[in-house]
């Protein structure tokens, strides 16, 4: 009989390996208890769900680092008190609030801390039902961080409360910013303003702007939308604003 290599022999008769042995080779190591093999799974499975965490926060840091919606918002120009222009060119109008124009009394400290409180923060601009205005500008409530401009320049009596259906997100709380500040005389509400008996406004028109009776607008009011207010601090406590043509 010629001899055979024993690297070349079935491994069922290789030398040093019992026959019990070789039946076993190649299957799962036995574990001594059954507590030894949970540990191993619980191995295996905490292995996975540090490899999912490490995946969402990747996914998570990507979102925040190239999505524009998180990307902070550069501001071009600061055209007034509730207007800016954005690095793209995009012009936003500050939702629910009318500041000054150039020639009333304020308008440069309302311009001057709108600039102001733009500069050091992260801007985002967050959105209401309707997004542009019938000039084409963005809508929107403008953020730097956790302070909300618009109504922080309502607060500092620089912007009164100038709502436009069907973007009324932070109506009330406009309104009780404004409150305090008429009642502490800030700003434009430090101005003498003429009163009448009364003040007219319709309920019909989607804009909450109130009038003097003799108003022009006014008297274009068809009889069943005319609304009735006994004071100026009705009015603007039920959310209208003074018409910039008579000026109440």
């Amino acid at each position: 009989m010629s001899h055979i290599p024993q690297e070349r022999l079935p491994c069922l008769f290789r030398p040093g390996h019992s026959q019990n042995e070789l039946k076993h080779e190649g299957q799962q190591p036995k574990f001594k208890s059954i507590n030894e093999k949970l540990d191993v799974r619980r191995g295996r499975v905490s292995r996975r769900w540090i490899l999912a965490v490490v995946f969402v926060l990747a996914v998570v840091f990507l979102v925040l680092v190239f999505h524009p919606a998180f990307r902070g918002i550069r501001v071009m120009e600061v055209t007034d008190g509730d207007t800016i222009v954005l690095k793209d060119g995009e012009e936003v109008r500050y939702i629910g609030i009318d500041t000054p124009e150039r020639d009333d009394p304020f308008f440069r400290e309302a311009t001057q801390a709108n600039k102001e409180m733009l500069k050091g923060g992260r801007i985002r601009l967050e959105y209401d039902r309707d997004r542009r205005d019938r000039y084409g500008r963005l809508l929107a409530y403008v953020w730097v961080d956790t302070l909300l401009l618009n109504a922080e320049l309502i607060k500092k009596g620089l912007a009164s409360v100038y709502l436009f259906s069907p973007n009324l997100k932070y109506r009330d709380r406009f309104i009780a910013v404004q409150r305090e500040a008429r009642q502490k005389e800030k700003g434009i509400w430090s101005i003498p303003v003429e009163a009448e008996a009364y003040y007219v406004a319709s309920r019909r028109s989607g804009r909450f702007v109130f009038h003097r009776p003799e108003c022009g607008s006014a008297k274009k009011i068809k009889r069943e939308n005319l609304m009735r207010f006994e004071t100026r601090d009705e009015a603007l406590d039920s959310g209208y604003s003074p018409c910039r043509n008579c000026k109440p």
